[in-house]
């Protein structure tokens, strides 16, 4: 809302200020032109600000207002009392500004203005008033306004603070889907007043014109940020770098883009990026002499810290932290720069558990007072208070506490939170339950009990790492069932209303005190409990009466026994989490007996072995130049967590394996038993050789599949979709020879995500330039004949190949009567293109622009399926981020949600004959007895393939993997 830069932050030379001082004592003369001396108050006014001389500040408002009551002076008068806490006088003078001043875009903007005040305020329905006021002057008096001269300007910046109002008023509703499209439209005015510029002739509405497009930007990107919807806010930050580009702005412009960037990379843990920005920022702010002891400058810092914290580099933290604290601890701002989550994460990491707990105890206190005990932050800081007492050997009451903090996390009411969870609370997060885990682990191998806490903990562990993806997708699928969608429009409106409400109450918080508003925050926190109350009882409804639904926003841990009883007994369920001081396996068999042990690999030795593994497997382009498979990193893995389970393994034909993180990115099957010779793959003591496996994500999900099994399986063969054609303007691509050609799958961002940044627009991936899949066209037919489908109506190739085509098939019921449903396309991630926010499949494009091409994680769950299988086999889970496996994943829970029972996965580019060769192999050996595990299939047919001497090598025989239930 301010008129004036905010200069007053800079650290001026004394040079500098004896010059300002000598223009705000040079007095103005009564005698001259009334444009002089507005101009000489303009001045003058400049000169107090950047001195900081508030008094002289409004001290130079009230004279220029006595000779000038039309003037600008009124107006900037509002914003002095309100900066000094003069809220009454404020609100007062801009209602008589907005009964003064009755030219329409004044109006308007005096209008938008007084909404923002009151949304400070927590005054949402004078807020309104005034919003729908200024829309309806804009909608009746707007079109018969001049549109000469310098009008459109003024017209376009009238809007276009109309639009910023309108945003902020709607995000403090908790309206947050409509304050996006809004600020969407604040963004469209502010690119129409930059084109305008040349209209006016004064410099600072001139300099408005050009900065407010960064500044729109920021709003919009800030919005999708809080929101969770990272990817297009990646998107809105490229487009504003493209502007930047293209327009030449001085970097000096850029300094809230830069925050709003490093915000969003530290909401979505790109942690490296999200430390280039902020330090971007901070360098501008030094160039510009900002004291270390302003708002702006503590901000940065604060962005910094959260990145440091990020990286895990704890000691160069606290000294960041320390310096802060020596800066502001005479100026009232050491609340606002305390950070003492982060602060207390970085003590309890460099052994400094004493400290951590001093810091930590009266931020309980302080947070169970504003939020109250059972709100997720204060449950965060629980956490990190058990911690510290477990380190510091208080081992009792550590447990204790860490009971109460995992049970209020699974507590139906923290369901999605109030809040979209940033990447550095999810890491706080899992911090305290590994923390947990290690104190139980002590005793696990003895204790029973312990070793079954410490499973359902690790499933949980291993569901939150895809679960708000999934969640955001669920509401949004939600929304469109019958019933259920007012519950849960309501309950995301309250949600999100009780973000914004924490997030004005955490800013008055971080205010001196002298800036705060006891009054608001008061009625704030009322209709907050008010919010709470209403929360849990929309939770309730969607519990009892959508219990599937509520399952799947909120998965809970089962125990040991409930696997049990689902298992046969020539079945074993092991769960397997690598962390990053050990891994936890455990083993369950049907007779509810429990295995526990934890291996020396870390998460960090985890990926560095996979990596090593599969750049051995992922070569199928090299035929018989393909290099010696990893044995000897194969053989580890299965030394170190499978080979302690042998007891539990005897007389076991079917293994389910709950993985996550780097595991999840191989297929198992590659392990091997023992120690093998080089070039001896043939002979290799595979464990898929003694074995069948499916892979599953976690447990809870494996058994919500178990349920799903009872159903009657549909009883037509396939449905299947390949080769689409993601360029509509070029004609098909004929498919190449089977014995050369290799498919090209990718999940496209996950090939190098150090080549994707907001500041190179051309980063990104292209749609019409997607790899095309001709390979994929045979091997669906050949499906098809081997599963007596028709191939006519049931396969669906090239142009035809849409998204269209496949939520029709679904409207009709077809989808729903198929045994098995193929996508042979590209896996796309949230970001990968414009207005993406979750894991897609790449179906073929039509020459209709508002046609989505795209099947996302949204359309997913609106399937209504009855499969034995879905198979998608062009998506690769590579990628050292682990953003490819957590889309797999994401997506794999929404076909098992839309009611598959199993997926047929590819993990690297496979070679199109021996991967046609694995497919039909496995839905023969289905087709062919009506008792065969899914698991025992696709064994069945890596066995065949491996015979080939060609196609000894892993590459060929285990690109694919079952994950879901592999059973019958």
């Amino acid at each position: 809302m301010a008129q004036l830069d905010d200069a007053s932050d800079l650290v001026l030379s004394m040079q500098e200020i004896e010059r300002l001082r000598k223009i705000l004592n040079q007095p103005v003369d009564p005698n001259s032109l009334n444009s002089t001396k507005s101009e000489k108050y303009r001045e003058r006014l400049m000169a107090s600000h950047l001195l900081g001389d508030k008094v002289m500040t409004g001290q130079l408002l009230y004279e220029w207002l006595a000779f000038e009551p039309l003037g600008d002076a009124k107006w900037r008068l509002v914003e002095w009392l309100w900066d000094q806490g003069r809220r009454d006088e404020a609100t007062a003078t801009i209602n008589e500004l907005i009964q003064e001043r009755r030219e329409p875009t004044q109006n308007v903007r005096l209008r938008a203005l007084a909404a923002y005040l009151n949304i400070q305020e927590n005054n949402l329905a004078k807020a309104a008033m005034q919003v729908a006021q200024a829309e309806a002057t804009i909608q009746y008096e707007f079109n018969r306004l001049s549109r000469s001269g310098s009008m459109p300007f003024w017209i376009a910046r009238a809007e276009l603070e109309f639009f910023l109002a309108k945003s902020e008023l709607e995000s403090a509703q908790g309206k947050w889907t409509k304050a996006i499209d809004t600020s969407k439209l604040a963004l469209s005015k502010g690119k129409d007043l930059f084109r305008m510029t040349n209209l006016v002739s004064n410099e600072d509405h001139r300099s408005f014109g050009r900065r407010v497009v960064l500044m729109s930007q920021g709003q919009l990107g800030m919005r999708q940020t809080n929101a969770g919807l990272y990817a297009d806010a990646e998107w809105t930050y490229r487009d504003a770098f493209k502007m930047v580009k293209q327009f030449g702005f001085n970097e000096n412009q850029l300094t809230v883009l830069y925050d709003r960037v490093a915000d969003l990379y530290n909401a979505s843990g790109q942690f490296t990026d999200a430390l280039l920005f902020a330090q971007k920022s901070e360098r501008i702010l030094v160039a510009q002499n900002i004291a270390p002891t302003t708002t702006r400058w503590i901000q940065t810092q604060l962005r910094v810290n959260t990145a440091l914290a990020g990286e895990e580099k704890w000691q160069l933290l606290l000294e960041k932290m320390d310096a802060l604290d020596v800066a502001t601890q005479d100026k009232n701002l050491s609340d606002i720069a305390s950070q003492p989550e982060i602060r207390a994460l970085a003590l309890i990491k460099i052994k400094r558990h004493t400290d951590a707990l001093a810091l930590l105890d009266p931020h309980f206190k302080h947070q169970s007072i504003h939020l109250g005990a059972d709100h997720f932050l204060s449950t965060l800081t629980r956490g990190l208070i058990a911690t510290a007492m477990w380190q510091n050997n208080q081992i009792d009451p550590a447990r204790q506490m860490f009971d109460e903090v995992v049970k209020q996390f699974n507590a139906p009411q923290s369901t999605t939170g109030d809040f979209a969870e940033t990447s550095i609370q999810r890491k706080i997060k899992r911090f305290i339950l590994q923390s947990y885990m290690q104190l139980l682990a002590k005793s696990a191998t003895t204790q029973t009990q312990d070793a079954q806490a410490l499973f359902q903990i690790a499933d949980q562990i291993g569901t939150s790492s895809v679960q708000q993806a999934l969640t955001e997708a669920a509401v949004r699928a939600g929304v469109k069932v019958t019933g259920l969608s007012d519950i849960i429009r309501k309950e995301q409106d309250a949600r999100n209303e009780l973000a914004t409400l924490n997030f004005y109450i955490g800013n008055q918080q971080s205010l001196p005190a002298d800036k705060r508003n006891p009054q608001a925050v008061e009625q704030m926190r009322v209709r907050k409990f008010e919010l709470e109350k209403a929360r849990k009882e929309y939770k309730s409804q969607i519990q009892q009466s959508y219990p599937e639904y509520f399952q799947l926003l909120q998965p809970k841990s089962p125990s040991h026994r409930e696997i049990a009883q689902q298992l046969k007994e020539d079945e074993l369920f092991i769960s397997i989490l690598p962390t990053e001081d050990q891994t936890y396996v455990w083993a369950i068999d049907a007779k509810g007996n429990l295995q526990f042990h934890n291996a020396s690999l870390t998460e960090r030795d985890m990926l560095s072995t996979v990596t090593r593994i599969r750049q051995t497997l992922d070569v199928a382009e090299l035929g018989p130049r393909a290099p010696r498979f990893g044995f000897a990193d194969s053989y580890r893995i299965y030394k170190e967590l499978l080979s302690p389970l042998e007891k539990s393994l005897a007389g076991k034909s079917h293994l389910i394996i709950a993985t996550s993180g780097p595991l999840a990115q191989l297929p198992l099957a590659v392990l091997t038993r023992s120690e093998t010779s080089a070039n001896e793959e043939v002979k290799a003591n595979w464990l898929i050789k003694d074995f069948a496996i499916s892979h599953v994500p976690t447990a809870n999900g494996w058994l919500s599949l178990k349920k799903l099994g009872q159903q009657p399986s549909s009883t037509q063969a396939l449905m299947a979709w390949g080769d689409p054609i993601f360029d509509a303007k070029i004609k098909p691509i004929a498919p190449a020879s089977q014995s050369t050609s290799v498919r090209s799958s990718a999940m496209l961002r996950s090939v190098d995500t150090t080549l994707r940044t907001v500041l190179d627009p051309d980063s990104y991936v292209t749609y019409s330039k997607l790899p095309a899949l001709p390979e994929t066209r045979q091997e669906v037919l050949e499906l098809a004949k081997i599963m007596s489908a028709d191939p006519v109506h049931d396969v669906i190739l090239g142009a035809n190949a849409t998204r269209q085509s496949v939520l029709q098939s679904n409207a009709s019921g077809t989808l729903g009567m198929k045994q098995v449903v193929v996508f042979a396309t590209h896996g796309l991630l949230a970001g990968d293109l414009p207005n993406l926010n979750q894991p897609a499949l790449a179906m073929a494009a039509t020459s209709n622009p508002n046609e989505s091409p795209l099947l996302t994680l949204e359309d997913v769950l609106s399937l209504k399926l009855n499969a034995d299988w879905v198979v998608l086999s062009a998506c690769n889970t590579a990628g050292a981020d682990g953003k490819a496996e957590e889309a797999l994943s994401g997506l794999a829970r929404g076909f098992f949600f839309a009611g598959s029972r199993s997926l047929l996965v590819t993990h690297w580019s496979v070679e199109s004959e021996s991967a046609v060769q694995l497919t039909t192999h496995t839905f023969a050996a289905y087709q062919k007895s009506p008792t065969v595990r899914r698991a025992e299939a696709l064994r069945q047919a890596m066995l065949e393939t491996m015979k080939v001497p060609k196609y000894a090598h892993p590459t060929f025989w285990a690109p694919y993997a079952l994950v879901g239930e592999g059973g019958r």
